[in-house]
């Protein structure tokens, strides 16, 4: 649409009819100190200019020069070239939230395709058409505990949870009524199984816990859960979907739900998001699923279709029945990890997770040998996992940052008496040149 600006007499002739003599009087309500300047007549930068110049600020962005062992929630994992092929296509590449009936059938069978290939990995009944991200899929398993276990209102959550899912649970759960504990993890890292015992009871609606957990160590969920079951609590695994291709399933474990961040497969870094959460559940747990959900069935005349169905969003039902508000274009961010999940397919997968635990194992192993650092974690381990250094972690970390490789994550940031402790990841993006550089800066620490 095209815009024509009033005249001058046009000006005049509305100031007069409501009653003021200019466009300053018009404004004198609004304080000066937040009222702009006129329009500057400058025409900008030409585009060559605007590109040169966004040239010049992309290049004071030393971090692609670094080698970098940061993980903590998200992972440099390679993202295969038909990613992103698949989802620029003008079929998808959208920002229309696609929740309404007469969405295509394209879009529908995509995150119906999503749903499956999530069931798939976690083994469970049924998924949604994604979450937010990780943290939000925590959240909302941690309100359909609350729904499905009243009165009960205690959550137990692993203290081993990555502290941002802690907190975007904290804030989801605040007007739930609910009460959160955290069960604390041992010298190994992993969940005091004496300590969780002692605080699951007769008010506790669920166990929320994270497996590989936010240090990289894999929970001996199994017997956690049936823990948790005994004491007619719901069981929660909150875990990396790639790691499912070499280690236990959520089903496996018994767990009720299912909860998780998509990043890992086919989504970049892009410092923070968007990611894509998944969600899935047992059976019985099906109509308390937030979001939307499609399902598969046949027209009139049995020809295969795709239908939205169990829309449990305020939209759709009563607000108060509503389980969630969930909305978003995470379907873009789904179709990503779906492509790249279905790309490596059932026996790529599971060598791509192989690769990234043996990746991290081969330097997890190396580290050891030396004499400054003491590795904490055992060889159920994924991804991730956390060295003690002997010197300050500060000094470690320049001294790292002078070879140019980006060390790990200080973790005294997150749990302040874990002083000296670095989290390390290492993913199927380094080769054994790199890891092998970074023992040899380490030996020289």
């Amino acid at each position: 649409m095209d815009f024509i600006s009033n005249s001058s007499h046009q000006q005049k002739e509305m100031l007069r009819i409501i009653g003021v003599s200019s466009i300053d009087e018009l404004f004198k309500s609004i304080p000066s100190a937040i009222l702009q300047s006129s329009i500057a007549l400058d025409d900008g930068l030409s585009e060559s200019e605007g590109m040169q110049k966004m040239e010049a600020i992309a290049a004071m962005n030393t971090y692609p020069a670094f080698d970098s062992y940061l993980g903590g929630g998200a992972y440099e994992h390679h993202v295969p070239a038909i990613v992103g092929a698949i989802c620029a296509k003008s079929e998808f590449l959208t920002a229309y939230t696609p929740y309404q009936p007469e969405v295509s059938q394209g879009m529908l069978q995509v995150i119906f395709e999503f749903q499956s290939v999530i069931c798939a990995l976690t083994g469970m009944y049924a998924g949604n058409a994604s979450l937010y991200d990780g943290a939000s899929a925590c959240a909302e398993a941690a309100l359909m505990a609350l729904r499905v276990q009243t009165p009960k209102r205690k959550l137990l959550i692993s203290a081993s949870l990555h502290p941002s899912y802690k907190d975007v649970i904290r804030q989801y759960a605040e007007f739930a009524a609910s009460e959160i504990i955290e069960i604390p993890f041992n010298d190994s890292l992993t969940i005091d199984e004496s300590q969780y015992e002692s605080l699951l009871d007769d008010k506790t609606a669920a166990v929320i816990i994270q497996s590989p957990n936010v240090f990289g160590c894999i929970e001996n969920t199994p017997l956690l859960f049936e823990k948790a079951h005994a004491n007619d609590s719901l069981a929660v695994q909150c875990g990396n979907p790639l790691a499912y291709g070499i280690f236990h399933s959520p089903s496996h474990a018994k767990a009720d739900i299912a909860v998780g961040d998509c990043q890992p497969l086919g989504l970049p870094l892009n410092f923070g998001g968007p990611y894509v959460g998944y969600i899935t559940c047992t059976q019985e747990l099906l109509r308390q699923l937030p979001g939307r959900i499609v399902g598969e069935t046949v027209d009139t005349e049995g020809r295969r279709g795709f239908v939205l169905t169990l829309q449990a969003r305020e939209q759709h039902i009563r607000r108060e029945k509503a389980t969630s508000n969930v909305c978003t274009n995470q379907a873009l961010a789904a179709l990503a990890s779906l492509v790249a999940i279905l790309w490596y397919g059932k026996t790529g997968l599971p060598k791509l997770a192989l690769t990234n635990y043996q990746r991290a194992a081969y330097l997890r192993h190396s580290l050891a040998k030396l004499p400054h650092f003491t590795v904490i974690n055992n060889d159920s381990s994924f991804n991730e996992f956390v060295i003690t250094s002997s010197k300050p972690i500060d000094t470690v970390l320049k001294h790292f940052r002078q070879a140019g490789i980006i060390a790990g994550f200080p973790l005294k940031e997150w749990f302040p008496s874990m002083e000296n402790s670095l989290l390390l990841c290492a993913t199927e993006m380094k080769s054994k040149s790199q890891l092998d550089r970074y023992v040899e800066v380490a030996s020289q620490c």
